[in-house]
């Protein structure tokens, strides 16, 4: 009785590790911030919109400016930054965000990340007066966390 005892406890332990290290903690994702970029390499101007958000499967950028709406797919850059591409409507966000900076001298800038464990969403304000400016190959550069 004892050996049987014992070793339905050591299989129940076992069971219980495997199954507790198999099943990763589902989580739902989070936006920890973004960074904008303008770059001038003296070739053409090159405009980048990165967001680091942890466990996501999705990610997706949305602007608002007077009226117009843009909002467009991210792509997964390296493990965790997720770039705004240019093709898939991504030009049309850059060129609203580029106009509200022009404008008014901010842009808000909604993100929406997704996953089987839920979703996050956060409205990031990129506000010209508080990014660091280099020219003449750097105009604009903005650190926005959340």
């Amino acid at each position: 009785m004892g050996r049987r005892l014992t070793a339905v406890s050591a299989i129940a332990a076992a069971v219980a590790i495997a199954a507790a290290s198999a099943a990763p903690a589902a989580a739902p994702p989070r936006v920890k911030g973004m960074h904008y970029f303008v770059r001038d390499d003296g070739l053409l101007p090159h405009t980048v919109l990165k967001v680091d958000v942890k466990r996501a499967d999705r990610v997706r950028v949305a602007v608002v400016f007077r009226g117009k709406h843009a909002s467009a797919p991210t792509r997964l850059d390296d493990g965790i930054t997720w770039e705004l591409q240019h093709k898939q409507r991504g030009g049309k966000v850059y060129k609203l965000i580029r106009r509200s900076l022009h404008r008014r001298g901010s842009a808000s800038v909604r993100i929406r990340s997704r996953n089987a464990a839920g979703t996050d969403r956060v409205k990031l304000k990129v506000r010209e007066s508080e990014c660091s400016m280099d020219p003449p190959f750097y105009p604009l550069d903005c650190t926005v966390h959340r």
